[in-house]
């Protein structure tokens, strides 16, 4: 199962206020900074950090129960024991100061992708343009050095307006990406309003 790249969270919910107690851990901290570096286990945590191994437990139920570390691969010990290795989750956490919003913020989680998803399209069209214009003006260059005779001034008028038409090429993708967003904006502030009148 595809697994959630982004942790949404409400300032007034208990899951921030459980997050906020896991950082402010000085133990958690160094936890997290360890983690880091490479997956480890509880036994490993407690050897590099020289703190109690029930501590290293506590401190990893926490942040598991945050979404800020996960199990990343376990083994056997030589009692049959599963020993499990943890590393950082690969998560952006995203914090929304809104009250009664659950349902503002699950229809944010949900426009998220689409942002993503405008954002790199946009930034494809730019590229098909720029690659589109350059071929342009290539063809351009390659006909002028094939002609044999000198252009005359009417000639030299006429072909004036072929720059800025390779120029505005660039644009489309500035306009799509400012159009996206505009429609964004207006959507999140449509839901945002619609969400607080019902509460």
């Amino acid at each position: 199962m595809k697994q959630d790249k982004f942790l949404l969270v409400n300032l007034e919910d208990e899951k921030s206020k459980n997050l906020a107690n896991v950082i402010s851990s000085d133990s958690a901290r160094k936890i997290l900074n360890l983690l880091t570096d490479k997956p480890l286990s509880e036994t490993d945590i407690s050897k590099n950090l020289n703190i109690p191994l029930t501590t290293v437990h506590y401190n990893i139920s926490q942040l598991l129960n945050a979404n800020l570390v996960e199990v990343h691969d376990f083994l056997w010990s030589e009692k049959g024991k599963k020993i499990n290795f943890y590393k950082l989750s690969n998560k952006f956490i995203i914090i929304a100061p809104l009250k009664n919003s659950s349902s503002f913020i699950d229809k944010l989680k949900e426009i998220i992708p689409v942002v993503i998803f405008g954002s790199l399209t946009s930034f494809g069209i730019y590229i098909y343009q720029l690659y589109k214009s350059k071929l342009s003006f290539d063809n351009i260059l390659l006909e002028e050095s094939i002609a044999d005779i000198p252009l005359s001034m009417a000639q030299v008028t006429s072909s004036a307006p072929v720059m800025p038409t390779l120029s505005t090429d660039f644009n489309y993708a500035l306009w799509f990406f400012l159009g996206f967003l505009s429609f964004t904006l207006v959507y999140v502030i449509v839901v945002y309003l619609k969400t607080k009148k019902r509460h």
